[in-house]
């Protein structure tokens, strides 16, 4: 919202999730508008999703919107769709649309409406190249589906010297070397598996030290108590830290401390989180899954990879990026460098723009 609003673009926002008031804040700091919350998709309360319809055709309508664009493939493009405004973007993540073999699900609202939002879309952006191949069957032929992602801020996010704060602020010892978590507090991304190879890792390299980092918000709390029980178990609770969830300001100086950045989803997108890890010189772990863009996750040549459920290849992984300095080198800097080309947070939005107004130039 911000590159848009800087650009001279009007930027609106309508959530279809609960929104703090420092949700707000920051969309009003960006340039933004909000409009407020469309609820959820229901079929018993018809009323109470017509008169969220009504509620976004208002807006539609009122602020003189010139493209409607839908983050993630749920309930917020199903009320797109109905609004049967053009043009209309699509974005899919990997959350939404998870595996080659992915199809919209069992429930009636799902096999319905997802598949006539793709179809009713203008034009379709997904956060990896394979993503565009699941979904592609879904869209009318003649319409676009793109790799667009969120992008990295290089000007936060580059090489730079180990934090000592964050070596005190996490009682680390001076020669730690350190794994980090950055994802979800939920059984798709894994963590049990990481605390499991955890317990491995510590066993056989005393240096080793482990950071996850989770927001507290969207955990899923029974999934977090059989973690802390296998951290126990794996007898490395001294050496693992959870360190909730990390200021945005704070992110690079925390893959500037890592030595290693471990991120094993079952299925995934471009994630950010991965790629900010890249752009600061951090190695990175990442699942053996076929939903990534080989430009930028190719395994032996900017990461290393294991399958999501092979906890002793992943203990096996971070061991080595712990104690191959030359190794870890070589995947970073070959990282790194495909990131900066083009992987910026610019390059994305640019082309983002580029792709706005090619649609607004054939209404």
């Amino acid at each position: 919202m911000g590159f848009f609003s800087d650009r001279g673009h009007e930027t609106h926002v309508i959530s279809f999730a609960p929104v703090e008031s420092r949700h707000v804040k920051a969309i009003e700091e960006a340039g933004g508008k909000f409009h407020g919350v469309i609820g959820g998709f229901h079929l018993k309360k018809f009323w109470v999703t017509a008169r969220d319809l009504w509620k976004l055709k208002g807006v539609l309508r009122r602020e003189r919107i010139d493209i409607l664009h839908c983050h993630f493939l749920g309930a917020n493009t199903w009320y797109a769709a109905l609004s049967n405004f053009h043009p209309l973007v699509v974005t899919v993540m990997g959350g939404d649309v998870c595996g080659k073999d992915w199809k919209p699900g069992a429930d009636l609202r799902e096999r319905w409406l997802t598949p006539l939002a793709l179809r009713s879309a203008d034009l379709v952006t997904c956060w990896s190249a394979p993503l565009t191949q699941v979904v592609r069957g879904y869209c009318q032929p003649e319409k676009n589906v793109e790799v667009i992602h969120g992008g990295v801020d290089l000007r936060r996010f580059n090489p730079g010297d180990r934090p000592q704060y964050l070596l005190k602020r996490w009682n680390l010892p001076e020669n730690a070397r350190v794994a980090l978590s950055s994802r979800l507090m939920r059984p798709l991304y894994n963590l049990d598996k990481i605390v499991i190879a955890a317990g491995e890792v510590c066993k056989k390299n005393p240096e080793a030290y482990f950071l996850f980092a989770h927001l507290n918000e969207a955990k899923d709390e029974s999934y977090e108590t059989k973690v802390h029980d296998l951290i126990r178990e794996g007898g490395a609770s001294d050496r693992v830290r959870f360190i909730g969830p990390i200021p945005h300001d704070e992110m690079a100086d925390h893959y500037r401390l890592a030595n290693v950045t471990v991120s094993i989803p079952e299925t995934d997108g471009t994630p950010m989180t991965v790629l900010e890890s890249m752009a600061c010189g951090t190695p990175v772990v990442v699942s053996d899954i076929p939903d990534y863009d080989p430009h930028y996750i190719e395994p032996g040549k900017t990461v290393l990879s294991v399958k999501p459920q092979d906890t002793a290849g992943l203990a096996d992984a971070i061991l080595r990026l712990l104690s191959e300095p030359d190794l870890a080198k070589q995947l970073a800097a070959e990282a790194g460098n495909r990131v900066r080309a083009g992987g910026s947070y610019e390059a994305q939005m640019s082309r983002m723009e580029e792709l706005y107004l090619s649609l607004l130039s054939n209404v």
